[in-house]
């Protein structure tokens, strides 16, 4: 009889404790406190990411599941065309640099820092074109364009060396190979179709799938100057427009329509597909990044649901890991006992407390969070909503309020003790910091929003650097220390920039990387390098981190409403938010960012 060790190279180990290194996939060992054998099982798993910024569908995309970006696209049918680029970082979307032309029907390849888009439609109906652009990771530049127009093609391969295949309507065939400089026609495909899905090489390229209306199961191979018919894909008529990435001989293919959108995923081991882990939400013409070499992850970015409607915003992602992937997520938490907005919050991440606001009219209520529900505690001194925050559980700081008033107020856990009156009466200010180190910036009175800043020591409030260029604001939220806070998302009079940032180091003001949802009103926690903003006006779901240069996108919210109250002392992966409106709601949400632990199973016998 062969044995394990024969067979896998290594003997069973006899341990106290689990192993906890991926590279111990397939070892098997007997875990003498549990008493039982275990093993690390790799499996193959898609997950929900952060959504992109820009909902779309028929965008292009390249670079690797990690480090991808999309450009272009149309956000309903029928087509509309845009210019709009967003990078991938492994974790969330940020903006890049504007098509020249924007477009959708267009496809793509590369790496983020040399992209390549080529073809597509700028409006409706759909016309191919012959737009040409290539991206250094800042900005896009014309190149020479295809010599015909395009917009059923597939592109992959990189920048100095890409082809671009798929029918063109009204023509038998379209391959043509790219230099980094100019279009030569390549080979005949075996198969005439458009609306293929391809990756790899432009040496060593494949497609798959394509033909609508009925759709195909066809792959093929291509060397640079001719295609060879490969192994069919796994599903009988698998559709079209979907997704892949990796190369000939490590290839996957997910998605795509047929008479509805599949969650099929299929990969490729250089002689046959086999089905594997179906997508959560079926898409097509989705982005997808295609530079990757490996058939282990993929990434889908945006698409239509069943061919048609409003282009979604949802990311999901492919990986065959040895560790189990949790998504980034908001739960639903405890209801407050009086739903309110403009209230104060400082606490957290599970901790926290609610005070004043208005449900209308404006209110006095205080309440606690213990992690799972609200209990009532002292009323503050002056009822007032609108007002700055900061602190802790038991050492929290509320100031200013609209009405504009000067009222400070302390809170040691159970009372309310007045504090030092503010120099200038204002509402709707940001806040950040301590109980003995506060800062208070900008705000409203009648009639104008403000640009002056204050700093608390714990007793008085003393005129600080003004913010800067003018930024008049108010409804703005802030987070961070005194020496090194943010503030974010507000209603400006000038620049009029609601996307605008700005970083506070304890004597000045500079302006910090711009919002991809401009908004008001949202709950900001973390620190001036790792911060996340949450919710804001028009009751925007929207959620992104901030990591002192860019923002990107996270996981958006279920309920929550503008307005809101935070709790301020979170983090970036483990923020709490309440309240919000009008009209007044209670609910309350907590986030935990994506978490990863390793897949360990305990073996029986069947």
């Amino acid at each position: 009889m062969t044995t394990y060790k024969e067979i896998f190279g290594k003997q069973i180990k006899f341990l106290s404790s689990d192993l906890s290194d991926a590279s111990a996939t397939g070892q098997i060992w007997y875990n003498s406190t549990a008493g039982k054998f275990k093993s690390i099982v790799a499996a193959a798993a898609w997950s929900s990411g952060a959504p992109i910024a820009t909902a779309r569908a028929t965008t292009g995309a390249g670079g690797i599941p990690t480090a991808a970006w999309i450009a272009g696209g149309t956000a309903s049918t029928p087509n509309s065309g845009l210019a709009i680029t967003e990078e991938f970082n492994g974790s969330g979307w940020s903006a890049g640099g504007n098509l020249n032309q924007a477009r959708g029907y267009s496809d793509g390849s590369g790496t983020q820092t040399a992209g390549l888009q080529v073809g597509g439609a700028p409006t409706s109906p759909v016309v191919g074109q012959t737009y040409v652009e290539e991206y250094n990771g800042t900005a896009w530049t014309a190149v020479t364009g295809t010599p015909h127009g395009l917009w059923q093609n597939s592109v992959f391969g990189i920048q100095t060396a890409a082809v671009s295949a798929g029918q063109e309507p009204g023509t038998a065939s379209a391959v043509f190979n790219y230099n980094g400089s100019s279009w030569t026609t390549g080979g005949t495909m075996t198969t005439t179709r458009g609306y293929v899905t391809s990756a790899g090489t432009q040496t060593a390229g494949w497609i798959a799938g394509g033909s609508p209306p009925t759709g195909d199961n066809y792959s093929e191979h291509y060397d640079g100057s001719s295609w060879t018919a490969s192994a069919n894909l796994a599903t009988p008529s698998s559709g079209y427009a979907g997704g892949g990435n990796g190369a000939q001989t490590a290839a996957i293919y997910f998605g795509g329509y047929l008479t509805a959108s599949v969650t099929n995923t299929e990969t490729f081991d250089g002689s046959s597909w086999t089905a594997s882990a179906a997508m959560g939400t079926g898409v097509d013409e989705m982005g997808s990044a295609n530079n990757g070499t490996s058939n282990s992850t993929a990434l889908s970015a945006g698409g239509f649901v069943n061919n048609a409607g409003s282009a979604k915003s949802l990311t999901q992602e492919y990986n065959f890991t040895a560790n189990t992937i949790t998504a980034a997520a908001w739960a639903a938490g405890g209801n407050l006992g009086t739903a309110r907005y403009l209230m104060a919050g400082f606490g957290g991440p599970t901790t926290a407390v609610a005070a004043a606001g208005k449900t209308p009219p404006t209110v006095g209520n205080v309440e606690e969070y213990n992690g799972s529900s609200w209990s009532e505690e002292t009323n503050v001194g002056t009822a007032r909503g609108a007002l700055g925050s900061a602190g802790t559980l038991t050492a929290g700081l509320i100031f200013g309020g609209y009405p504009a008033v000067t009222t400070t107020e302390e809170y040691d856990g159970s009372s309310w003790t007045g504090g030092g009156a503010m120099n200038t009466a204002r509402g709707y200010n940001g806040g950040a910091g301590t109980q003995t180190a506060a800062l208070s910036f900008g705000g409203y009175v009648a009639p104008a929003n403000q640009t002056s800043v204050e700093k608390y020591d714990g007793s008085s409030w003393t005129a600080s650097t003004a913010l800067p260029n003018g930024g008049r604001q108010f409804a703005t939220s802030g987070a961070g220390t005194q020496t090194a806070a943010l503030a974010a998302g507000a209603i400006y009079t000038s620049p009029s920039n609601n996307a605008l940032t700005y970083e506070f180091d304890g004597s000045s003001w500079t302006t910090g990387g711009a919002m991809n949802t401009a908004r008001y009103g949202g709950g900001m926690a973390g620190t001036q390098s790792d911060m996340i903003y949450f919710a804001g006006d028009d009751d925007t779901k929207s959620v992104e981190n901030y990591d002192g240069t860019s923002w990107k996108t996270n996981a958006s919210l279920t309920t929550l409403k503008y307005n809101i109250g935070p709790a301020a002392a979170g983090t970036s992966t483990t923020a709490f938010g309440f309240g919000g409106g009008p009209p007044a709601i209670a609910n309350s949400e907590q986030f935990t960012g994506e978490t990863s632990a390793l897949n360990v199973k305990t073996l029986t016998q069947s």
